[in-house]
């Protein structure tokens, strides 16, 4: 019954190793007698000969291999137009995941009554396991978007990522959340969930692409179009676990471009000031003029702390892969 209900799909891009971990978790977990498709966005490393080396350990495992790297974004809406079981679970290339009692996400695939299954991410810890709706958990004061768009963290009902949700998926790629369309349509309408017992998704990194601000404009671009004031409010909100860290994070974030990415950072900080509203706007003003101070007074700070810390000082913008609590 679980391997007629629920469909794999795996996005990847030349991360050979992680892929073998990620196969290998799962060829031995409960669902591996599921379809496995991989996706793999013309990856240039060792990635065909890891999916030839794990094929045999699955019952029905397939690799569709783009001509050209169309993007992750891209690569995760073409994951929703490949599912054809019931259910689908689009998985990435780098998490870990522990299957050690997944026995309740089995009965509720099984059982096929409910919209939605969150199976892991940050920010659902607090979570009681068990049945409830999107709308209840939003009510709530839970981080709803920002679990659901972690896209492993959530397996669907095939047939609700329709023709609409996909369409403006691929239009809102450059905002970085092509599935933010999707959720927002599921909380809206108060879809069922079933949460699991345990965090089977366990995410392995933190990544912001391009740099904070970049990331932060883009997630309050899709935070916009949620109807409710208060619901929209708090999903830019939810970007950190405590309210004040918001703060935190906008002012380093516009100090941060403004010393890594100067030419950009008065757009960017101009743009949010007509996205954000109330008290995160009053924020936005107090914290703007960050944007304008010289770039060579960044610099001097950056350097003194360095130094103090006996760092050597970074000439170019640093990998932004683990400063904010945050993904895409």
């Amino acid at each position: 019954m679980l391997t007629t209900q629920l469909e794999l799909v795996l996005i990847t891009f030349n991360r050979s190793a992680e892929l073998r971990h990620t196969l290998s978790q799962l060829a031995d977990s409960p669902f591996a007698g599921c379809r496995l498709t991989v996706l793999d966005n013309c990856s240039t490393d060792e990635t065909p000969a890891v999916c030839t080396d794990l094929a045999p350990r699955f019952d029905d495992f397939h690799v569709v291999r783009h001509h050209r790297n169309i993007g992750g974004g891209a690569n995760t809406l073409r994951a929703v137009e490949t599912a054809r079981a019931p259910y689908t679970w689009i998985v990435c290339d780098d998490d870990d995941f522990d299957f050690s009692d997944c026995s309740d996400v089995i009965e509720a695939l099984e059982a096929g009554d409910v919209d939605v299954i969150c199976v892991g991410g940050p920010g659902r810890e607090d979570w009681a396991p068990g049945r409830s709706t999107l709308g209840e958990l939003a009510a709530e004061g839970k981080r709803v978007f920002y679990v659901l768009t972690f896209i492993p963290s959530t397996i669907f009902r095939s047939e609700l990522f329709d023709e609409s949700a996909l369409t403006q998926g691929y239009r809102a790629i450059g905002d970085l959340y092509p599935n933010f369309e999707f959720v927002r349509r599921q909380v809206e309408r108060s879809a069922s969930v079933h949460v699991s017992k345990r965090l089977i998704v366990l995410r392995r990194g933190v990544a912001v692409p391009g740099s904070a601000l970049y990331w932060l404009l883009r997630w309050v671009r899709c935070s916009s179009t949620i109807q409710s004031r208060s619901l929209r409010r708090a999903t830019v909100y939810s970007t950190t676990a405590r309210r004040r860290h918001w703060l935190m994070v906008l002012a380093s974030a516009i100090a941060q471009e403004r010393l890594y990415f100067p030419r950009r950072t008065a757009a960017e900080v101009f743009e949010l000031g007509a996205l954000l509203r109330g008290d995160q706007r009053l924020a936005l003003v107090l914290f703007a003029p960050l944007a304008f101070v010289p770039r060579g007074f960044y610099e001097r700070v950056k350097a003194l702390v360095k130094r103090a810390r006996g760092e050597p000082v970074q000439a170019g913008p640093p990998d932004f892969t683990h400063s904010l609590e945050a993904r895409p």
